[in-house]
């Protein structure tokens, strides 16, 4: 099936295979950034061509106000916000700036916090106090989804995204490489913007690219390090979907009667 032209980094798991050899299913399991220039064209197409039933937006309530997804019809809308929506996070970084987060975490890739904050941002998804909950709720919608694709996305479709992609591909038995690829893959989006933006700014430090591929793009590094910080503390991603999430054996096979081939 083709892909919606106007939705930013948008993609199917469909076609990956788990640790058993087993296939997801192609169309119900879908990822992508917002919805906000996506045309009359792609919201037919995920109505009627993938019969997209539920969106998760994991956006904060400054992103959705400023950005409002388009509506898919006939599909629920389920805001589950992963970042504190007063902007907490950013009011503390950046104590006297109005401008955009996104940019501001660029502009100032050079400072010793946003550095650190870059390193610990796929760890603060999953194991920190105000996503935790969040990422719960979905993966009940997804194991509880009987009809239809469900579509989950924040702004760029590849850390908040991503990280709900892990954990939906860890349920269904794919290992971590297969899910680091996958997110790998929103690189093939925005790899030349982290190009322009490193040469735009004259960037030879190390630390500053490792930011601005964070922020930018998607840092495979800092992504498998916020894994492995799960997987050290659980064991594994599956025994942190039963502790933390409250997921059992009979959800894993509900998913994986539901979505594996």
């Amino acid at each position: 099936m083709r892909e919606p032209e106007h939705i930013v980094n948008f993609r199917c798991l469909g076609g990956l295979k788990n640790k058993e050899g087993r296939v997801i299913r192609s169309g119900v399991l879908l990822r992508c950034g917002a919805l906000i220039k996506a045309s009359d064209s792609d919201l037919d197409l995920l109505a009627n061509g993938y019969r997209v039933r539920t969106v998760v937006d994991f956006r904060s309530d400054y992103e959705v106000e400023m950005a409002p997804d388009r509506m898919i019809p006939g599909a629920r809308y389920l805001h589950m916000p992963l970042i504190d929506s007063n902007g907490e996070v950013w009011k503390e970084i950046f104590k006297n700036d109005d401008a955009d987060p996104l940019d501001m975490l660029i502009r100032y890739a050079d400072r010793p916090q946003v550095q650190a904050f870059a390193r610990q941002m796929y760890m603060d998804l999953g194991l920190g106090d105000g996503a935790v909950p969040a990422y719960a709720k979905f993966m009940r919608l997804v194991v509880d989804n009987e009809d239809g694709a469900i579509l989950w996305h924040c702004s760029q479709g590849k850390d908040r995204t991503g990280m709900g992609a892990a954990f939906v591909l860890a349920a269904l038995g794919c290992d971590i490489d297969t899910i680091v690829a996958d997110y790998d893959l929103s690189n093939f989006q925005y790899s030349s913007k982290v190009r322009e933006l490193c040469d735009r700014m004259g960037v030879t430090d190390i630390e500053v690219k490792k930011v601005i591929q964070t922020f930018a793009g998607a840092n495979v590094e800092y992504f498998r390090m916020g894994l492995d910080a799960i997987c050290s503390r659980y064991g594994s991603l599956l025994d942190y979907l039963h502790k933390c999430f409250g997921m059992t054996d009979r959800d894993i096979e509900t998913m994986r009667n539901r979505y594996l081939i």
